[in-house]
């Protein structure tokens, strides 16, 4: 098994790749709507076949379609943090021969991960930044999505809808029902701040060790 610092370097390295897809894809969005544009004022029908001579995908191409994946990015981006803080309590609990598992701790996903390295690691400084307020909220955006397909409900979501009033990032769109919007920035916003977070951990358990 990977000692602390190794699981934290390696993750680190996975969240940055994770980083270039984000960058990536949001390239694709413009660039493929553009060909579409082309496609429906090109007499020569230059990608005609490309898009099935179809008249219907402007805001599938500029909205729906870049709205779907930036979910499934946030719950996967927030899937390989919690796998890894659990992988790194793991290693914690080899390295200084605990008797005490991450699974004797009450509680679920990165509160409960939270919970063991700071009563067994001496970690905290890196669960009171900005960084991790930042990925507790991103949560809550995460649960609307898995639970509730992106749809907010006024009284039963105010937490959330607090969190997505008061970021730059995320909006909420009324329609028949009130969408969760997720901004272009958002996924590279908390990318980002899950590197510093990593960085933070790094710190503090070179200074543990």
């Amino acid at each position: 098994m990977k000692t602390p610092t190794q699981e934290i370097a390696y993750f680190y390295n996975e969240i940055k790749v994770f980083s270039e897809l984000v960058q990536f894809s949001e390239r694709v969005w413009p660039e493929e709507l553009a060909k579409y544009q082309i496609s429906l004022a090109d007499e020569n029908e230059k990608y005609g076949d490309r898009y099935d001579f179809r008249t219907d995908l402007s805001s599938k191409l500029s909205s729906e379609f870049p709205q779907t994946q930036r979910r499934a990015y946030l719950v996967m981006l927030l899937a390989l943090l919690e796998d890894f803080l659990n992988q790194l309590c793991l290693s914690v609990q080899e390295s200084q021969r605990l008797s005490k598992s991450l699974f004797d701790i009450k509680g679920k996903g990165i509160e409960r991960a939270k919970k063991y390295l700071t009563e067994n690691s001496r970690i905290t400084l890196p669960f009171q930044s900005r960084e991790w307020q930042s990925i507790k909220n991103s949560q809550s955006v995460r649960n609307i999505i898995v639970h509730s397909a992106g749809h907010l409900d006024l009284d039963k979501h105010k937490k959330t809808i607090s969190i997505v009033s008061a970021a730059q990032n995320l909006e909420s769109e009324p329609f028949a029902r009130v969408h969760l919007v997720i901004k272009e920035s958002y996924i590279l916003e908390l990318t980002s701040d899950i590197e510093v977070f990593c960085e933070n951990l790094l710190t503090q358990f070179g200074i543990n060790a």
